[in-house]
């Protein structure tokens, strides 16, 4: 999937806007390099958040300013995916562990954004379809579903999704995930076995349909 962590650089002044951003980029597997000055940020930074208003920055690839973007939220997840793939992307995947706690992983042609334990079905299916329409002009777009052993959880979660990304051109699996709890990838620090199975599953479909 990944074997490094991307950089993520931010330039600015406002330690509030900072200390939310790094709160953020906590939740993906990279790094944030907080400077005042952007001549201090390493080479090989692969994408750049920065204040328009503030002058710091001039415009250039890599930057993705605050006052472009609906919401912070928005902005730190583009930014890490713009690090991991640049500004272009063919394909996004959605992988779901439907177990009591389901853990769900989302990638962007081939390599992990991140990966989410719900606690509940409606917070799942509104995070899958804000990320799915944020995505929209991807050309192929997957959501893969594990076979659990409580098939009425898997049959509630396809049933919703179907409805949420209705005429969204999405092609949805319902497969088997057997052995997705066994080690064939390290597991990142934090992430519950859902999260860690929902990863697995993500790896063993994908490569079948590429």
């Amino acid at each position: 999937m990944r074997s490094w962590r991307p950089k993520i650089g931010l330039v600015t002044a406002d330690l509030r806007l900072a200390s939310k951003i790094r709160r953020l980029i906590s939740e993906y597997d990279a790094d944030l390099i907080h400077v005042a000055d952007p001549s201090n940020l390493p080479l090989d930074v692969g994408a750049l958040i920065a204040k328009r208003s503030e002058g710091l920055v001039e415009n250039r690839g890599k930057v993705l300013y605050l006052e472009d973007f609906d919401s912070i939220e928005v902005l730190v997840e583009r930014a890490v995916e713009f690090a991991i793939t640049g500004p272009n992307y063919r394909m996004v995947a959605v992988a779901i562990d439907p177990g009591k706690s389901p853990g769900v992983a989302y990638l962007i042609d081939n390599k992990l954004l991140k990966t989410r334990r719900y606690g509940f079905i409606e917070d799942l299916v509104e995070d899958v379809g804000r990320f799915i329409e944020r995505h929209c002009e991807a050309r192929r777009k997957y959501v893969i579903i594990g076979s659990s052993t409580s098939f009425e959880n898997v049959k509630e979660i396809l049933r919703r999704l179907e409805k949420k990304l209705r005429g969204r051109e999405v092609t949805m699996i319902v497969c088997d995930e057997s052995f997705t709890s066994r080690g064939l990838l390290p597991k990142l620090k934090g992430m519950s076995k859902d999260e860690y199975s929902a990863l697995i599953l993500s790896l063993k479909n994908l490569i079948k349909l590429e």
